[in-house]
């Protein structure tokens, strides 16, 4: 008999966006009919007053991001049980999101990635650039892209 490969567990990055809750909503329903498990993972940008320094403040606004962070874990993790989902969550402090993800993926042998587009104004696209670009041209597993 034949067997079939089939993806085991799946990476979503998820930062609150329409584009990353349609990504989670995505993922929930391939999940449940495959049985993978799912990890969310959301990159806090670690920034510095002045980019010079930490300051007592940006340590003060990191932890109000991830409270607000693990507030929408709850939420996400409430509606994987509805579908009988596992769920795992990772928060990490990072400037670099692609580059984070793409590490994350690595070390957790992450067989498929689900990403929404955000849709950028034409300033946003000139001077960010793209996760999902970054993402795809770097990433030797599976990628699906929503838009």
């Amino acid at each position: 008999m034949k067997t079939t490969e089939t993806f085991e567990h799946i990476l979503v990055p998820y930062n609150g966006c329409a584009g990353s809750q349609k990504s989670f909503k995505k993922a929930i329903g391939l999940a449940k009919v495959i049985e993978a498990k799912i990890t969310i993972l959301t990159c806090l940008e670690d920034r510095s007053t002045f980019g010079l320094f930490k300051s007592k403040t940006d340590k003060k606004e990191l932890e109000k991001e991830r409270k607000i962070v693990e507030r929408e874990h709850l939420k996400l993790e409430k509606d994987a049980e509805k579908h009988n989902v596992l769920l795992n969550f990772k928060i990490i402090k990072s400037n670099e999101p692609a580059h984070t993800i793409l590490e994350y993926a690595e070390k957790h042998n992450i067989d498929l990635i689900v990403m929404g587009m955000r849709h950028k104004t034409k300033y946003e696209k000139m001077h960010y650039p793209s996760t999902i670009q970054d993402v795809s041209k770097n990433f030797d597993g599976a990628i699906l892209i929503l838009n």
